[in-house]
């Protein structure tokens, strides 16, 4: 009988593509598993192994290691990666029906929080460059929010981007915590900040309440494994952690925990191995600064490589597909105008230069062209309700050119990266209407929209 699923797997070395994308231990890193079989690993809370939901024993031991090197108050394993991290945040912060202030860049599981406590959600969007990527969220837009708004119980930003940008966290934090304001930091692209002084420094050292980092994304630790950081008194340990026996499995696997584990001790003891990752990225991104077309984006973590196909004649999804299926390199994810390529402790050298090598013989094909007009800011759309209420009305799925000023009914998004065009409870933008069909002009994956269509609250404004 076929089993898809493995056979589709088990091609994955075999066709010789090589991954520019997460996880981060890249699928060549064997520590963990190397003299063991997988299936010897897989148990539940027998006696002596402890238990993540109330953890004593080997659990507790290793939380504690890890407590201590981060230097916070607590420190809790996310098995259920940074989604379980961030819906335990904002569930352990904030009470049914709260205003919260959200970096309207944030990650759905985030938006999938404020639906299940009906949150009234208010926004602060950052800046977009001509190349329609985000900058960081900056501490005069927060002050300039919280003047305006009151009785905003949490706020919750994502830094770094998934281009690698951050925000200006210490000094929000030290404004938010002036009026009360505890703060979470979406940090699931950072988790390997702490690592190497080259890249920026963690919203754990800089003052932020709650802070959620996925493993997975950038260091070698299996898919699902995260960290979620107490750094502050905001709440007692013993509620952050009934709150995550919520979001996470009552069953946690002990391959997940032991990836965790692993992958602390491991990095922390390659200092070595960290010092040659930064400095292959400097190779390849001095390289990449003398692309004539193309162009290196700047980022603030130097991890994350985002070339920008804006004003020559190659969309970024197309150059996402060449890379794919000719050279073999298989990225991260593609905009309209630009791609990014995820690295790790864990790339190899002839990775990098195989990926310099690609862009710099496209960048030599590529040819000028009239630089299009992109999306250069978040659509401001008017919220009528809350996504919660949302949830609860009569939907109606209808063409994009009909949705135009209706209230939409579902998370609208491209996937990756997860960030919302449309929130349920808001007024439909035409300029929404016109991004989604500027990403399916480019054939890319737009998660509730489904042939030209979308959902709407069947009742007008």
């Amino acid at each position: 009988m076929k089993k898809p699923i493995c056979e589709k797997l088990d091609q994955l070395n075999k066709n010789g593509s090589y991954p520019f994308h997460m996880p981060g231990h890249k699928r060549n890193y064997q520590n963990l598993f190397q003299n063991n079989n997988i299936f010897e690993m897989d148990i539940t809370e027998i006696t002596g192994y402890d238990d993540l939901h109330q953890p004593e024993g080997i659990i507790r031991e290793s939380m504690d290691f890890v407590k201590e090197f981060y230097g916070t108050k607590e420190s809790y394993f996310l098995i259920n990666s940074s989604t379980a991290g961030n819906l335990a945040a904002i569930s352990a912060l904030c009470q049914i029906g709260d205003k919260i202030l959200v970096a309207r860049n944030c990650h759905k599981s985030v938006y999938h929080g404020i639906e299940l406590l009906n949150l009234d959600p208010v926004y602060v969007y950052p800046e977009v460059d001509l190349d329609g990527i985000c900058k960081g969220i900056t501490a005069k837009q927060v002050e300039n929010v919280i003047k305006e708004e009151k009785n905003i119980r949490a706020a919750i930003i994502v830094s770094p981007t998934y281009e690698g940008r951050v925000s200006e966290i210490e000094q929000i934090s030290k404004m938010l915590h002036e009026n009360h304001i505890p703060l979470i930091v979406d940090e699931a692209h950072g988790a390997h900040f702490i690592y190497h002084n080259e890249f920026p420094k963690s919203a754990v050292c800089l003052g932020a309440d709650l802070v959620i980092q996925s493993l997975h994304k950038t260091l070698p630790s299996l898919t699902q494994t995260g960290l979620l950081h107490l750094c502050s008194d905001c709440i007692s340990k013993e509620k952050m952690q009934k709150k995550l026996s919520i979001f996470q499995s009552s069953s946690p696997s002990y391959i997940l925990m032991a990836s965790i584990d692993s992958c602390i001790h491991d990095c922390m003891e390659n200092q070595k191995g960290f010092q040659q990752y930064v400095e292959n990225i400097y190779v390849l991104r001095e390289q990449l600064e003398r692309l004539q077309h193309f162009r290196l984006v700047e980022t603030d973590d130097i991890g994350k490589i985002v070339i920008s196909t804006r004003g020559t004649n190659i969309t970024g999804q197309e150059l996402f597909e060449i890379l794919r299926d000719v050279y073999g390199l298989e990225l991260e994810m593609a905009e309209i105008f630009y791609v990014t390529a995820m690295t790790s402790l864990c790339d190899t050298k002839e990775g990098f230069q195989k990926l310099g090598q690609a862009l710099m013989e496209l960048d030599r094909k590529a040819e000028f062209r009239n630089i299009s007009k992109v999306f250069n800011g978040f659509f401001k759309n008017k919220k009528v309700m809350n996504p919660e209420e949302a949830g609860r009305k009569q939907k109606r799925f209808v063409n994009l050119d009909r949705a135009i000023d209706m209230i939409g009914a579902d998370f609208v998004y491209l996937y990756p990266p997860g960030i919302p065009l449309i929130v349920p409870g808001e007024v439909i933008s035409k300029d929404a209407i016109l991004q989604i069909e500027s990403y399916e002009k480019n054939h890319m994956k737009v998660v509730g929209c489904s042939n030209h269509k979308i959902n709407i609250i069947d009742e007008r404004i």
